[in-house]
């Protein structure tokens, strides 16, 4: 079901974040540090389209900046974001004057409130034991989603980029079991290999 339409800011880059997800940014460009300011001035959020290979994607993910790690005396900033929801992206203006940035018209996609399926929870669970030896607790999963699960796993930008252009929280789902059944295939494979190298 579609939700509203809105505008924001938009600061597009080769990275994707997930819901949830942390980075540290740093702020050079004029036109972005006037976003930056312009964000903690009003305490406002700002959109992160995908760019793949000098091209801009349809999705994103909208972030806060959760703090001003260090500012320099050139206006140069360090700021920590954080990544609060996905975006199909509309529109896209490069500058919206009289403003230096950028700004485009999102689609936010419908909030992701259940809980991960059981059979996503159980590899997860195997894939974290045998790749890092954490045992994760049987309730970890009770206020969490399936970005959550996500967030564990070593994905790259092109691959969290199509868990957020998944249509819906099965199609994320069916996106990420062969990823983490790869992984564990991966892992075991790997320490196989240990193994007999050690043995011989």
């Amino acid at each position: 079901m579609a939700t509203q339409q809105l505008t924001i800011p938009m600061f597009p880059l080769n990275m994707v974040l997930l819901p949830g997800e942390t980075k540290t940014l740093h702020i050079f460009e004029e036109r972005y540090k006037q976003l930056v300011t312009d964000c903690l001035l009003n305490d406002a959020h700002f959109g992160i389209p995908f760019i793949n290979q000098k091209s801009m994607c349809n999705y994103g993910i909208e972030v806060k900046i959760s703090n001003v790690i260090k500012k320099y005396e050139n206006g140069e900033m360090d700021i920590a974001i954080e990544g609060i929801r996905a975006f199909k992206l509309i529109e896209f203006s490069q500058v919206l004057p009289p403003k230096l940035y950028g700004a485009g018209v999102i689609q936010y996609e419908e909030d992701i409130f259940e809980k991960p399926s059981h059979f996503l929870q159980e590899i997860t669970k195997e894939y974290m034991w045998i790749s890092q030896q954490q045992i994760i607790p049987i309730d970890a999963f009770d206020h969490s989603n399936v970005y959550g699960i996500a967030r564990l796993l070593d994905l790259s930008p092109i691959e969290k980029y199509e868990l957020l252009s998944a249509e819906d929280v099965k199609a994320k789902e069916e996106f990420l079991k062969p990823k983490i059944k790869l992984f564990i295939h991966l892992v075991k494979t790997e320490n196989d290999l240990k193994s007999k190298f050690v043995l011989n």
